[in-house]
């Protein structure tokens, strides 16, 4: 392969990873991410860790694929897809129902940490029931709990990474231009992945500015809320049927 080829190979990978990045579950969950937080600052890093943690896992599997001939089965990514489908349900669910609770107080929370909290108050209601105590359920103080910090973003941003898709995107382009050498693949891998995380930021700096700009504006925020709500629970059905694909592609 001559050096001139191998360059438009990379700009090829890096439009793919530029337009993978904009994917409806990686906008959802980003939004997710940065709507729960206190500040602009904190929002835009939470984002940007939950793309270095999916970054870093499609890179893993990539350099796997790449150097040791190994893919993901195909059934990883329809148990991914509905696994997210059902946790953007429930933050849809949960988005209405504090609507209707109590609207005033409303306040946007990641669904990841929906989940977390739910569990955790799972264990405490078991260890009470084992240990013939009345579960203590900690009474809210402001913002930490329900924020999610670096460690959960990373974690989030890596489960939105594993799947056969992210990977093989590059690889595939890499296979049919006929690219052999693990280095030239792992360039391509390279540059499909700064694409990703370019994508992923911009998202992350217009969520941030879309969502904690209109917190001190409660009208314009609840608006927020109801548009979050129905985009959740579309596309959480969406994912749950198995029918992302009707989904558009955007910049495809």
């Amino acid at each position: 392969m001559t050096e001139k080829s191998l360059v438009l190979l990379a700009l090829g990978t890096l439009v793919l990873g530029l337009r993978h990045g904009i994917d409806w579950d990686h906008i959802a969950a980003i939004a997710d991410l940065t709507g729960a937080q206190p500040t602009r600052l904190r929002g835009f890093i939470m984002g940007t860790i939950y793309a270095l943690g999916h970054a870093f896992v499609v890179v893993v599997l990539g350099l796997l694929a790449l150097w040791f001939g190994t893919l993901l089965p195909e059934w990883v990514d329809a148990y991914l897809e509905r696994v997210v489908g059902a946790t953007l349900a429930v933050l849809g669910v949960w988005i209405f129902w504090s609507l209707l609770q109590n609207p005033e107080q409303f306040r946007l929370r990641s669904r990841w940490m929906l989940i977390f909290d739910a569990f955790k108050a799972l264990s405490r209601r078991t260890l009470g029931v084992l240990r013939r105590q009345p579960a203590v359920v900690p009474v809210g103080g402001g913002q930490p709990a329900d924020a999610p910090g670096p460690l959960a973003s990373w974690n989030i941003g890596m489960i939105h990474g594993i799947g056969a898709e992210t990977g093989s995107q590059a690889l595939l382009l890499a296979s049919v231009a006929g690219v052999t050498s693990p280095g030239a693949g792992s360039l391509l891998l390279l540059t499909f992945t700064l694409g990703l995380v370019f994508s992923n930021s911009v998202i992350t700096l217009a969520s941030t500015l879309g969502f904690l700009g209109a917190q001190s504006r409660r009208r314009l925020y609840i608006t927020l809320g109801v548009v979050a709500g129905i985009f959740s629970l579309t596309l959480g059905i969406l994912f749950l049927l198995g029918k992302g694909t009707v989904l558009p592609h955007l910049l495809a």
